[in-house]
């Protein structure tokens, strides 16, 4: 029995290595002259359809395999690209692309209808928003730290928003500095002056005085890591409490989960707070002062790239359970 076990995993083997020695790998380089809108290119993004979005310093290029068309801001009261600067691509459920720009603005293009759209729902899409985050329900959230943030909706085919901000009396401070879904679907409001927890179109103030900078949840419960390493606890029906603090008052500058380890990347290295124990140790394979976590637009099955200072970077392979 072993001996056909080992044939039959021989035979695959040469098999595999078979098909692998007949694929043929071609590329092809492209510069402005085949039609891109500039050499200098900072992201690609392939969106449902199968066209390549290339964001440029100079416009917003899409590629169908042949030829490019490409996007600039034009004039007028037509809506077309907001920014030339373009630094990120995502496409939503409903087959809106979201362009992210240097000018902390945001622009929305119909991949169904081929335009721009206003996607605030009001006329208030010159707004400036730096971040953007997309909830289960498939609403979009925008943020941008001293000008609170909006909640987009898409729905029967038409946009509306909701604005949050400390003078209309639904947010308690305009200084967000993260929005985050937690398992149970719950939205928070991280900012400089606090936490706070979205009900309906407000958001209730849970935790004052605290520095937020990023949150974690595990099952019902809740952590809020501050940008000093100080992590608070929250329960449903509980007030929030500290349950631990990283190091001497380091600064934090990413993290990412591994299973049930949040690990906490710091001036000083880096941190293993275990979601389930709350225990605290230092992550020696990990090590890495200041890092800087990136994850795939696969999310869970793609590589993570921690970025360290001066360009240098690590490469860690497919790992289950990963979020930062």
């Amino acid at each position: 029995m072993k001996k056909h076990i080992y044939a039959l995993w021989a035979f695959f083997i040469l098999f595999s290595q078979s098909i692998a020695a007949s694929v043929e790998v071609r590329s092809t380089h492209m510069t402005t002259g085949d039609g891109v809108a500039n050499n200098s290119i900072r992201y690609i993004y392939q969106d449902s359809k199968g066209f390549i979005w290339m964001g440029t310093l100079n416009g917003l290029s899409r590629y169908d395999g042949n030829s490019f068309v490409t996007f600039r801001p034009e004039g007028g009261n037509k809506i077309s690209l907001i920014d030339h600067r373009i630094r990120d691509l995502e496409e939503d459920k409903n087959g809106f692309l979201w362009i992210a720009t240097s000018a902390e603005l945001f622009s929305c293009y119909d991949l169904k209808k081929d335009c721009f759209v206003d996607f605030t729902g009001c006329g208030e899409y010159e707004q400036l928003y730096s971040y953007k985050m997309t909830d289960r329900e498939g609403n979009v959230w925008l943020w941008q730290d001293g000008n609170g943030c909006r909640k987009v909706t898409y729905m029967n085919g038409e946009f509306t928003s909701v604005v949050f901000k400390k003078e209309n009396n639904n947010l308690p401070s305009n200084n967000v500095t993260y929005i985050s879904e937690d398992e149970q679907g719950r939205i928070w409001i991280g900012s400089h002056d606090g936490i706070a927890q979205v009900v309906g179109n407000k958001a209730v103030l849970v935790e004052e005085n605290h520095d937020a900078s990023k949150m974690m949840s595990f099952g019902k419960d809740v952590f809020f890591l501050s940008g000093t390493g100080t992590i608070s606890l929250k329960r449903e029906g509980e007030d929030s409490r500290i349950v631990t603090r990283l190091g001497e008052g380091s600064k934090v500058y990413s993290t990412m989960r591994l299973q049930n380890d949040w690990i906490v990347f710091t001036e000083d290295g880096s941190y293993v707070f275990n979601l389930r124990t709350h225990q605290v140790s230092r992550d020696t394979e990990l090590n890495i002062a200041r890092g800087q976590v990136q994850i795939d637009n696969r999310g869970i099955s793609g590589f993570i790239i921690i970025q360290v200072r001066y360009g240098m970077s690590t490469p860690r392979p497919d790992l289950s359970s990963l979020s930062n």
